[in-house]
């Protein structure tokens, strides 16, 4: 490959650092800059054959109100007749930006504040015209039928839709074959019924949480954009599926304190980055081949300084099954909140149950602030003390953090293969 790409990029430091990887990604291409202002002058005389990417810095303003002005160009350079990929570098800026900047028609939008190499080549890749055919008559990639898709369904382009994997309220995860990358992933696609302004932000949300947390424990996300007015994740596909999916066989007492382990281990990086996940769950801790988890669904996660910002929104959107007594509460969540979630996952493993069930919504949250924890069976009832720490209702109570309660269930581990007759025993799992 070698693309024609334009930096249209006025800090001098930024537009060497992106020849410099751009140089070891593609040797041959050809890089050229230019000022915000030559750029728009060029505009109206570019031809179609002329460039195959742009490269955009615009400086996006941290309040939450509109960023104004400062995506009038990438608005500008797309009504032109033959505008190329715009990837977009923001300075500043926030979910919104990243909103407005995907809707005004950028390939890709990446925070200045959280750009790496691994990412800047993703997003180039991804946002690069795709060649043309040598022949008239070279065979397209064959297309995967489709199964169990519904009608309402829209047809990205570049990806293939398979089958379904899973369906809420607000969205559809369907696996699907991505043509770009050359492999399956998990396209997850907004419904038309979306209206808020909250909901419109929450892949945005999902997006740049995601694409700051470079970590093997957290899903790799390939793509982000809209089509026909719907939102659209492409991200990391996992075929063993999810803790949920697991806890339908029998599992032991030492590989539910592992699995609990290895989730502690993920929210570490996650709570390094400054965001609490606020959703954590069974169908939200994927599997790898090699037994180790990953989390996804990043869409309510929140800066740990801003967390008590739409909490509210939390406790209709979160699963009251697996909620803190504080988010339960709309109160002001910390890192704390996933920790009493990670004990309410190690319950489940353990007894098959989980540990507050109710008729409605409202029911099972007050049962998070009010209910009694029902004991653990007597094969691992020497667990209760890590169990009370965990789900204490007071967050004074629990584990200061993710490490701290990682080490815990290291402790617990060790224990439990000193002691072969628990660590072996079988929980039957039924999940209600």
């Amino acid at each position: 490959m070698k693309p024609n790409i334009l930096l249209v990029i006025e800090e001098r430091e930024l537009r060497d650092w992106l020849r410099h990887h751009i140089d070891i990604l593609w040797p041959d291409a050809l890089v050229s800059d230019m000022l915000p202002a030559q750029f728009e002058a060029r505009l109206p005389a570019l031809s179609a054959d002329e460039l195959d990417l742009v490269v955009l810095s615009a400086l996006c303003g941290d309040a939450l109100a509109d960023p104004g002005d400062s995506l009038d160009l990438l608005r500008t350079a797309q009504a032109a007749r033959h505008c190329p990929p715009i990837v977009v570098i923001a300075g500043g800026g926030n979910e919104l930006s990243a909103v407005q900047a995907i809707r005004a028609g950028a390939a890709d939008y990446l925070p200045r504040s959280l750009i790496n190499a691994q990412r800047l080549a993703s997003a180039l890749k991804l946002a690069l015209r795709p060649p043309r055919p040598a022949k008239p008559t070279r065979a397209r990639p064959a297309r995967a039928p489709r199964r169990n898709l519904d009608s309402s369904q829209i047809d990205l382009p570049q990806y293939a839709l398979l089958h379904k994997l899973g369906d809420s309220s607000r969205a559809a995860v369907y696996l699907a074959y991505s043509a770009t990358l050359g492999r399956n992933v998990a396209l997850k696609i907004s419904k038309p019924t979306i209206e808020s302004g909250d909901d419109c932000q929450e892949f945005a949300r999902e997006y740049a949480a995601i694409s700051a947390l470079q970590n093997p424990s957290v899903v790799d996300i390939y793509d982000y954009g809209f089509h026909d007015g719907r939102e659209f994740i492409a991200m990391e596909y996992f075929p063993c599926g999810d803790l949920k999916h697991r806890l339908q066989q029998p599992i032991t007492v030492i590989e539910s304190l592992e699995y609990a382990q290895r989730i502690c281990a993920a929210l570490e990086v996650v709570h390094k980055a400054g965001l609490v996940h606020r959703d954590l769950k069974p169908p939200n801790v994927m599997l790898r081949a090699d037994g180790s988890v990953v989390l996804i669904d990043f869409g309510l996660a929140k800066q740990l300084d801003s967390a008590h910002l739409n909490t509210m929104i939390g406790v209709l959107r979160g699963s009251p099954y697996y909620m803190s007594p504080e988010q339960a509460q709309g109160l002001p969540l910390d890192a704390r909140s996933d920790l009493y979630s990670t004990g309410v996952i190690l319950f489940e493993m353990l007894t098959g149950n989980k540990p507050y069930l109710g008729s409605t919504a409202v029911e099972v949250m007050q049962q998070h602030v009010n209910g009694r924890r029902p004991p653990l069976p007597a094969a691992c009832a020497h667990l209760e003390p890590l169990l009370d720490r965990m789900m204490a209702r007071d967050r004074d109570g629990r584990f200061a953090d993710a490490a701290a309660l990682h080490a815990a269930l290291s402790d617990a581990i060790t224990l439990a293969l000193l002691t072969p007759s628990a660590g072996q025993t079988d929980a039957a799992v039924s999940l209600q």
